[in-house]
């Protein structure tokens, strides 16, 4: 009997600060049909998703129900599950960061990182001093001209003043290798205009921070005791310690290289150039592709609980069942684009 071919599907991990909505149903919902339709062309599939949940907007959500951060990650982890059986998503794992065997496999992916050497001859990671304007809610640093008014304008609050020592990967040694490679379609990103913009965006990236001294709900990196991992090595590595890398390598070795990363644009930048690059670090193959697509409007309007336009993919099941619900969320606009769902369109 022939070997069954593979395919390795993900989406981004969804952060916990905040429940599900219809955005995030729907990266799940259009993974879920790839993966059904290749099972059903006899590939051998697997399918992951799972919960980004360290960082300090997470502790800071916990604080405000009084609650400590695992059991809020906890909860609502569970709430994500429970949603995606409610839309009869098939994963074949579900990953959490705070998994025991993830925060290992991160320890470990760090070790690698700080003992390797870059193309250039480099250290891969360095310690440095950050200074900058830092923003909780979007758990990054901002430049004076991303400010309006002096404020973040996603969260419209002044961002904290913020000097700390760091560790950071050194992304200049890879920016041109990155460049060839997504040029090429060596590493495929789609749609096209995706491809356009991450190498646009490759004149502008810098080495970036992959650690804090600050944060207090992280994993600590195991050669310095003062410093949590910032949401890059953390985040981003889910996809392939969710196969047992580095510690247990027999699923890796069969699934990676993944064969499509799905996403949307928002988090373009750190899986088109910081994943890559952090791959290559590690002497690992590139994804085969990345299919990105636009942002959610409901009838016009930016999704968000101050205008009360959050829709719970839970209330569109129970109003249409779980097949319709599925056909709304995949019919209304081709995938890749921004959608603006009209809500009189749902009867």
């Amino acid at each position: 009997m022939p070997k069954k071919q593979k395919y390795y599907i993900t989406t981004p991990i969804y952060y916990v600060n905040d429940k599900p909505h219809i955005g995030h149903a729907y990266t799940t919902v259009v993974g879920d049909v790839l993966a059904r339709w290749k099972r059903q062309n006899g590939f051998d599939v697997f399918y992951l998703t799972g919960t980004d949940e360290h960082g300090s907007k997470v502790a800071a959500a916990a604080q405000a129900e009084n609650k400590s951060p695992q059991k809020f990650c906890d909860e609502i982890a569970e709430i994500y599950k429970i949603k995606w059986q409610n839309l009869n998503i098939s994963n074949d794992y579900f990953i959490r960061t705070t998994d025991k065997d993830h925060i290992e496999r991160v320890k470990q992916i760090f070790s690698q990182l700080k003992n390797g050497q870059t193309p250039k001859g480099n250290d891969v990671i360095y310690k440095d001093n950050y200074q900058g304007l830092y923003c909780t809610g979007c758990e990054k640093f901002l430049t004076e001209k991303e400010l309006v008014n002096g404020q973040c304008p996603d969260h419209n609050k002044k961002p904290e003043a913020l000097k700390e020592k760091n560790y950071f990967f050194r992304l200049s040694d890879y920016k041109e290798i990155i460049r060839e490679k997504i040029a090429n379609d060596e590493f495929q990103i789609l749609p096209v205009s995706r491809k356009n913009e991450a190498l646009s965006l490759l004149d502008f990236v810098d080495d970036f921070s992959v650690s804090r001294e600050s944060v207090a709900w992280g994993i600590e990196l195991p050669f310095d005791q003062t410093q949590k991992s910032y949401v890059w090595v953390d985040a981003l590595s889910n996809y392939i310690t969710a196969l047992g890398y580095p510690s247990d390598l027999k699923l890796f070795k069969k699934f990676w290289p993944v064969d499509v990363h799905l996403m949307a644009q928002d988090i373009l930048k750190f899986h088109t150039i910081y994943w890559p690059a952090m791959l290559i670090a590690l002497g690992l193959p590139l994804p085969k592709s990345e299919y990105i697509h636009g942002f959610f409007t409901i009838d016009g309007q930016k999704m968000g609980k101050s205008r009360g336009n959050v829709i719970d993919p839970d209330e569109l099941v129970s109003k249409y069942g779980v097949d319709a619900t599925r056909y709304l969320l995949l019919s209304q606009f081709s995938f890749g684009q921004e959608a603006d769902i009209r809500v009189e369109r749902f009867p």
